[in-house]
């Protein structure tokens, strides 16, 4: 784990109280998350599902920023850029890529442009 993580802990700034609201709510957004799971042929793996987690994401943006863009923003930069590595170093062969599932929304977004690829998201 990076030394610093806990520093971006999204209320990491607030104080008790407002984190035991905040984490409730986080809760709340995993609840609607998880009410999405018969969405598509696999768990957790549909738009739907997708959808929440973007609007979850964008409510954890409006509460801390730089925490956002550093625990999520610059780490799927990351994770599209490796993933577009070994596209490069395998070319011509399958790949499956896996993540939580969390991140398969900005991967797909990520990933969806790059030329010459056929990317099957979500999983059939």
């Amino acid at each position: 784990m990076l030394d610093v993580w806990n520093d971006f802990d999204p209320f990491h700034s607030y104080g008790e109280l407002q984190k035991q609201q905040l984490n409730a709510e986080l809760d709340e957004w995993f609840e609607r998350q998880l009410s999405t799971w018969a969405s598509g042929p696999i768990p957790l793996n549909s738009a739907a599902y997708d959808r929440v987690t973007k609007e979850k994401y964008e409510w954890l943006e409006r509460i801390n920023p730089q925490a956002h863009l550093l625990r999520w923003v610059c780490r799927h930069l990351i994770m599209n850029q490796r993933i577009k590595n070994a596209i490069g170093q395998h070319a011509g062969k399958r790949l499956l890529c896996i993540v939580g599932a969390d991140h398969n929304h900005a991967l797909y977004e990520g990933l969806a442009p790059v030329k010459d690829i056929q990317l099957v998201y979500p999983l059939r």
